[in-house]
């Protein structure tokens, strides 16, 4: 399922599932990442046989990798991972990671809008996500798109250099999201800013 945006400052990106044919695509996005913003990731990203065993998961269905390209490049990365248990039923985890030499460019809600398409067609009711508290900038986006601070829990995690960190909570239904469109809409130029079914 491949799907094209155009953003309004020209940008043409391709988003599209993530195949093992990408494997050097995602290595080369991670390791372009600076260090202090991946030692916030939950994983080493930068561990080839980490990026081989994501990428086999996406492939067993349950969690949804995404990704966006530019000239050939992967620039964004975005997963939903739909929770299985029968209590957590209707939820689904969502995570972005988008390159920094392209931020500001609003890729991020154009991946965003795509996993908001797939999450509506599996019937799913509510997103959550979770950070490290230092990632403000990832707090801002999704505040952007919806979501809602429901808890930070004091020194819970531990980033990749052994520091404990804050771990922040933030949920979203699919109506929150909805409600964002607009905000959407201005980064996004061309039909893909017409709400439909299954569009957000």
């Amino acid at each position: 399922m491949e799907h094209s945006y155009t953003l309004k400052d020209g940008t043409e990106l391709i988003i599209r599932n993530l195949t093992m044919d990408d494997f050097q695509l995602s290595y080369n996005f991670f390791i372009s990442i600076p260090e202090e913003k991946r030692k916030y990731f939950r994983s080493d990203v930068t561990q080839k046989s980490h990026l081989e065993k994501r990428i086999k998961d996406a492939d067993l269905g349950s969690i949804i990798r995404r990704v966006a390209l530019y000239n050939g490049k992967i620039i964004g990365d975005s997963s939903l991972e739909i929770a299985t248990s029968d209590w957590k039923a209707g939820e689904a985890q969502l995570r972005l990671v988008i390159s920094p030499k392209h931020i500001g460019k609003g890729i991020q809600y154009a991946l965003a809008k795509d996993l908001y398409n797939i999450a509506h067609e599996r019937h799913l009711n509510k997103i959550i996500t979770k950070f490290m508290r230092p990632q403000k900038d990832l707090m801002k986006i999704y505040e952007k798109l919806g979501f809602k601070t429901e808890g930070i829990l004091p020194d819970y995690v531990v980033d990749q250099i052994g520091d404990e960190q804050d771990l922040v909570f933030m949920i979203a239904t699919l109506e929150d999201m909805r409600k964002a469109y607009d905000f959407i809409g201005d980064w996004i130029h061309g039909d893909h800013t017409t709400i439909g079914a299954g569009e957000m």
